[in-house]
């Protein structure tokens, strides 16, 4: 006869030791990288790790649009925020994150309003062809994003006042190829390296 909770068991335990495994391999990763908890200036690879200063909203162009693994890091401060990765030792980490599409993703966080605007632009130009009736949009819309301040989610360092006087940069790991399974598993290693930013979504 058969066991299945034996099988089960089994998988979990696989997959648990395959997680555990590709943490460690993210780990050393960081390690390697931001030595003594510092943002170097000039990384490797921009192709696969890149550093961006947000001085304006035409700076999401130089953000990948795939999938892939960021950090925001910025002056502002957010008072109680536990993780020590630093940028030239006055910006520090505030968030970090995963996505399939990174840079709508950052637009969410970092200028919120223009991503519900361009999302209900897309929703409406796909919903109004004729060939789309009856059917529902494909496009996963985030309403839980960093939140600062009020606690509102996502910010806007475009137009707001109380963000636009502070530093933004991004680290972002080009992830192309990658599942969530993975990525996730690089932020539970930079949480474990560095601690988690004070402003990511399960902390509020």
């Amino acid at each position: 006869m058969y066991n299945v909770i034996e099988m089960k068991n089994k998988i979990e335990t696989a997959v648990s030791i395959a997680e555990n495994e590709v943490k460690e391999e993210f780990m050393q990763l960081f390690k390697n990288i931001y030595k003594n908890n510092s943002v170097p200036n000039n990384l490797s690879d921009p192709k696969i790790i890149s550093l961006i200063h947000l001085t304006s909203y035409s700076d999401l162009e130089r953000v990948i649009s795939g999938a892939g693994f960021y950090v925001i890091l910025s002056d502002y401060d957010a008072q109680n925020n536990g993780c020590i990765l630093t940028l030239n030792e006055n910006i520090r980490a505030i968030y970090r994150g995963e996505g399939n599409t990174v840079k709508k993703r950052i637009q969410s966080h970092l200028f919120n309003s223009r991503y519900k605007e361009d999302y209900d632009k897309r929703k409406q130009k796909y919903l109004n062809k004729p060939e789309n009736a009856g059917r529902s949009y494909y496009e996963v819309f985030w309403p839980a994003c960093i939140k600062l301040g009020d606690g509102s989610n996502g910010i806007n360092i475009d137009v707001d006042e109380k963000y636009n006087e502070y530093s933004w940069f991004l680290i972002i790991h080009n992830m192309r190829g990658s599942s969530q399974e993975v990525r996730v598993q690089a932020e539970l290693a930079f949480d474990e390296l560095f601690g988690k930013p004070l402003a990511c979504r399960e902390n509020t």
